[in-house]
C-alpha cells in the first residue's frame, strides 16, 4: 500500500490535466490519500469505505449523499491490484455524466500503481545484487552463512566454481546519461550485452559494482572448462568492445581472475582480475583485455612480480652496470636482444645496428656485470632486474 500513497497525488495530477472532473483516491482504510481538492486529503470517506466492503463500484446523486460529511455527488469504484482491492477512486460530478470516464481512469491509475511497485521491486532486487556483490568481492573476511542467504534470494548454487570477469567502462556512464531512469536503461542494456557476448545460460551472478565496473561470476563445472573459457576469452573481449564501441564508450578493459571454488573465495578472482587490468595498462598492452592464458602478457608482468628483497641483492650485485655511463643504451640492447631469443640478428635489425656494433655491446654488458651473455640462465635474472626499471 505504500506504492499507492506514494504515487497517488502523481497520479491525481496527471489525470487532472486531461479529465473535466476532480478526482480523489482513498486507501484501503476509507481515508483520502490524493485528490484535485487539496482541502480533502487525510479526511475519512465513507463512500469509499462502502466501496471497500461490497466491492463495487458505487454511484452517489445529490438525493443519496444528501446527509453524509466530506461526500461530493460521483462515481466510487474499487482499485485492485493482484485480485486485491487496496484503495478506492473517487471521480466527482453528475455520476451520469463521470461515469463513462470510470473504467478508462480506474484501469489507468491500476496500472500505474503496478507498473510502479513492479518498478521498486525490480531496483531493490538490482541494489540489493549489487550490494551483495559489493560484500563478497571487497572483504577479505566474508560470513559464508549471509552468502548462503543472499544465493537463496537469488537462486544460485553456493558450492559452484566460478571465476570473476571485471569490465572497467571508466566514467563512460556518468558522462553519457543525465538522468536516474536513463542511467537505469542504459545499465540494463550493458549487463544484457555482457552477459550475451559470454554465454552466460543461469547460475551466473553480473552486476554493476559501481559506476565505472561490470562484473560478471560465470560459473564452470571444471577446471577444464574454465580453461576453455580462457582461450575464448580474448575474441570475446574483442566483440564485447566493438560492441560497446556502439554506444559510444571507447575506455574500455576486461580481464578474467583465477578460478575460485566458492563464492566464499571469488573475492580472490576479483582482485586477480584488477591487477591484470592494472599491469596491462602500465605496460600499455592493447586491446586492454587481460588474462593469465596470455603468455605476452605474463611474460611482462613476470618481472613486476620479484619481492623487494631479492631484487636488492640482485641490484646490489649489479651495481657498476647500472652506474656506467652507457647504462641506459646497453640495457635498452640487452632486453632487446632477450626478446629477441637471444638471436644477435635479429636484434641488430630491430636496433638498426650493425652486427658488430651489437657484438661488442654485448661483450661490454659481459664485462660489467660477469654474466654469461650466451647463458639462458644468466639472462634471465639479468632480464627480470632491468624490466623492473620504469626507465627503460
Amino acid at each position: 500500500m505504500d506504492g499507492l500513497v506514494q504515487l497517488a497525488q502523481r497520479v491525481v495530477d496527471g489525470v487532472s490535466d486531461i479529465l473535466p472532473f476532480p478526482i480523489s483516491l482513498s486507501d484501503e482504510k476509507g481515508y483520502i490519500i490524493g485528490s484535485t481538492l487539496p482541502d480533502r486529503i487525510g479526511k475519512l470517506h465513507p463512500p469509499s469505505i462502502e466501496v471497500l466492503h461490497k466491492n463495487e463500484m458505487i454511484e452517489y446523486d445529490e438525493d443519496n449523499i444528501k446527509d453524509i460529511h466530506n461526500v461530493l455527488p460521483g462515481v466510487a469504484a474499487p482499485l485492485v491490484l493482484d485480485n486485491k482491492t487496496l484503495g478506492v477512486l473517487g471521480i466527482i460530478g453528475p455520476p451520469v455524466q463521470v461515469k463513462p470516464y470510470t473504467h478508462l481512469v480506474k484501469k489507468y491509475v491500476e496500472l500505474t500503481w503496478q507498473e510502479t511497485i513492479q518498478k521498486q521491486t525490480k531496483d531493490f532486487r538490482t541494489k540489493t545484487l549489487e550490494t551483495f556483490a559489493q560484500y563478497i568481492l571487497l572483504n577479505d573476511n566474508v560470513n559464508k552463512e549471509k552468502i548462503k542467504q543472499y544465493c537463496s534470494l537469488f537462486h544460485l548454487d553456493y558450492d559452484v566454481k566460478r571465476f570473476c570477469i571485471l569490465i572497467d567502462i571508466g566514467n563512460s556512464l556518468l558522462s553519457n546519461i543525465n538522468s536516474n531512469f536513463q542511467i537505469d536503461i542504459f545499465k540494463e542494456e550493458l549487463l544484457r550485452m555482457v552477459c550475451e557476448v559470454f554465454e552466460c545460460k543461469e547460475n551466473f551472478l553480473g552486476t554493476f559494482l559501481n559506476t565505472e565496473k561490470i562484473i560478471l561470476l560465470k560459473p564452470v563445472n571444471s577446471e577444464l572448462e574454465y580453461t576453455s573459457s580462457l582461450k575464448r576469452f580474448h575474441d570475446k573481449g574483442k566483440k564485447l568492445i566493438e560492441s560497446l564501441h556502439s554506444l559510444q564508450i571507447h575506455d574500455v578493459s576486461i580481464a578474467a581472475g583465477n578460478i575460485c571454488s566458492s563464492l566464499e573465495d571469488v573475492h580472490h578472482s576479483y582482485v586477480e582480475a584488477e591487477r591484470l587490468i592494472e599491469h596491462g595498462e602500465s605496460l600499455s598492452i592493447n586491446p586492454k583485455i587481460y588474462s593469465y592464458h596470455d603468455w605476452n602478457l605474463v611474460s611482462n608482468i613476470l618481472p613486476k612480480q620479484i619481492s623487494n628483497d631479492f631484487l636488492g641483492k640482485i641490484t646490489f650485485q649489479l651495481h657498476s652496470f647500472i652506474e656506467h655511463e652507457n647504462y641506459a643504451e646497453l640495457a635498452n640492447t640487452f632486453i632487446t636482444y632477450c626478446e629477441s631469443g637471444l638471436n644477435v640478428s635479429k636484434t641488430a635489425q630491430k636496433l638498426y645496428l650493425h652486427r658488430n656494433t651489437l657484438i661488442y655491446r654485448l661483450k661490454k654488458i659481459e664485462e660489467i656485470t660477469s654474466l654469461n651473455i650466451k647463458s639462458f640462465q644468466h639472462c634471465v635474472v639479468l632480464y627480470v632486474a632491468l624490466k623492473q626499471d620504469s626507465n627503460l
